[in-house]
């Protein structure tokens, strides 16, 4: 075999790789959504964030928060119901790996013209960030889904367009990500200033450190991102009016659960998670940065951005305080610190790549270091809970059920799954319902309330056309309410199904 023909081998499988990862993923989320391995309640929401507004309903409405504006500026998530309109949840997986996918293309694209060997080892950086262990149990998100996740792939795309100069589609992608929520505004300033030092090296490196740092432009771009957050933050509490914002909520709560001991512990827990994750990221950068003599100056202004979007999350998980899983661990947080740790490799990769610098020696070796530690601790710095990854025999019985629902094309098959998912069809556009916790994924084409275990009233926009109640909690839990009348009982062994009687007598019977 020739050496050119090995070489367009060895593309062609490179190349591969993210195609192959991108379907493995998605079927691991359709999996995991049809397996009812998980709660997925915050994909359902996510669901309904998405594309409320295109049937009829108030924009960032939810049947679980209620009026969701006034938690997050959740503005991006509205954008993916064009895909999920059509698709149902399956479009906000499908909008993130398509988002990945022309990453990838441009990635290819503009990483070709700089030789095989450094294509070769950047490819490899990326694909390991992307769809490594860390990646992984991110994107698998243990509650389905946040609108988070999208930093990863818009914050890649920004990251790369800046590097290639291509200011007007970068200008795109930095207001998709702004759109994802209000800590986006860290998020961009961390990865703008990394990316002025950068460009400041590069032109010239023989300035005082502090040059680099203190200048005009970093002036502007801290001012800006900082008065944008502000406004951000001014929105949600206008929303909010006279109700505690949420970081209220939480220094009361700390106030009355903290204790000392607890709250170091707390706090010596959440930095060893994220000095963990940065460490795993930096890895990749020594490809860069091992030969290049003033690293310390772009490892302190990636360390001082890291840590900045590290604080903010700190103070946003105060309001689960004492609850770590819930912390920086959880995938749409330590999420957000991954992808600036992808987006500034993607920048300096590339920059220094047509800088004509070189990268370092074995460079491979340090992408493969990365990769191990990853698979070692990942599993434990982000909070995940798979069920059937600790359960060889479940697991076997879940993806043989699978392969039988033709890899989820015919899925729930018989039992009440079955009865649900098929129920939920016959209903109209836009109905509301009220269901068990486990059993709202099964009504995805409509509105699904959760019975709320907290008592509180329902947040459902319209009468229900179905109330369902587990049949053994009927009498001994307080949270299930009834309707007065106007409901026919479809019949169930487990269940207690009320159905509207006149959508009962139109439609179902």
């Amino acid at each position: 075999m020739s050496e050119s023909h090995q070489r367009r081998l060895k593309i062609l499988f490179l190349i591969s790789l993210p195609v192959l990862g991108s379907l493995f993923w998605y079927f691991i989320k359709v999996f995991q959504f049809q397996g009812n391995q998980e709660e997925f309640s915050d994909g359902m929401l996510a669901l309904q964030l998405s594309r409320g507004w295109l049937e009829g309903r108030p924009l960032l409405y939810d049947n679980f928060y209620g009026d969701h504006a006034r938690q997050h500026n959740y503005y991006f998530i509205p954008l993916t119901g064009l895909l999920t309109k059509f698709t149902g949840i399956y479009g906000l997986f499908l909008a993130y790996l398509g988002l990945f996918g022309v990453f990838f293309w441009q990635w290819f694209s503009g990483f070709k013209r700089f030789g095989t060997s450094l294509w070769t080892t950047n490819w490899l950086a990326v694909v390991f960030f992307v769809f490594g262990p860390m990646g992984y149990f991110i994107y698998l998100d243990y509650f389905g889904w946040h609108p988070e996740h999208y930093f990863l792939p818009l914050m890649a795309l920004f990251a790369l367009n800046l590097a290639k100069r291509k200011y007007a589609m970068a200008a795109v992608w930095l207001l998709l990500t702004f759109l994802v929520k209000e800590t986006s505004n860290i998020l961009i300033c961390s990865l703008l200033l990394f990316c002025s030092v950068v460009d400041f090296l590069l032109t010239d490196a023989g300035k005082p450190w502090f040059s680099y740092f203190l200048n005009k432009r970093n002036l502007i771009v801290a001012s800006v991102c900082l008065l944008l957050f502000c406004l951000s933050m001014g929105w949600l509490s206008h929303l909010n009016g006279p109700q505690p914002s949420r970081l209220g909520t939480a220094i009361s709560r700390i106030q009355q659960s903290a204790t000392p001991v607890r709250l170091i512990t707390y706090i010596s827990i959440y930095l060893v998670i994220g000095l963990i994750a940065l460490i795993m990221g930096l890895f990749p950068f020594a490809i860069w940065l091992r030969s290049f003599k003033r690293r310390g100056i772009i490892l302190g202004v990636l360390a001082c951005g890291y840590s900045l979007l590290f604080v903010v999350y700190f103070f946003e998980t105060l309001y689960y305080f004492p609850t770590i899983y819930m912390s920086v661990s959880y995938p749409p947080r330590i999420g957000g610190l991954w992808a600036l740790m992808l987006s500034a490799y993607v920048f300096i990769s590339y920059r220094f790549s047509q800088a004509g610098i070189m990268p370092a020696a074995f460079s491979v070796t340090y992408i493969y270091t990365g990769l191990v530690f990853q698979l070692i601790l990942s599993s434990f710095i982000v909070s995940h809970r798979f069920v059937i990854d600790s359960d060889s025999r479940s697991l076997g019985i879940s993806a043989s059920k699978f392969i039988n629902t033709r890899f989820g094309l015919n899925p729930y098959p018989d039992g009440n799954a079955h009865q649900l998912h098929e129920l939920a069809k016959k209903l109209p556009e836009g109905s509301d319902v009220m269901v068990p916790n486990q059993y709202i994924s099964y009504f995805q084409n409509v509105y699904p309330g959760s019975w709320n275990y907290e008592e509180k009233p329902p947040m459902l926009l319209r009468r229900p056309l179905l109330y369902v109640y587990e049949k053994s909690l009927i009498g001994k839990v307080s949270y299930y309410k009834f309707p007065q009348k106007g409901y026919r009982v479809i019949p169930n062994h487990q269940l207690l199904i009320l159905a509207d009687s006149k959508w009962y007598n139109q439609r179902y019977k």
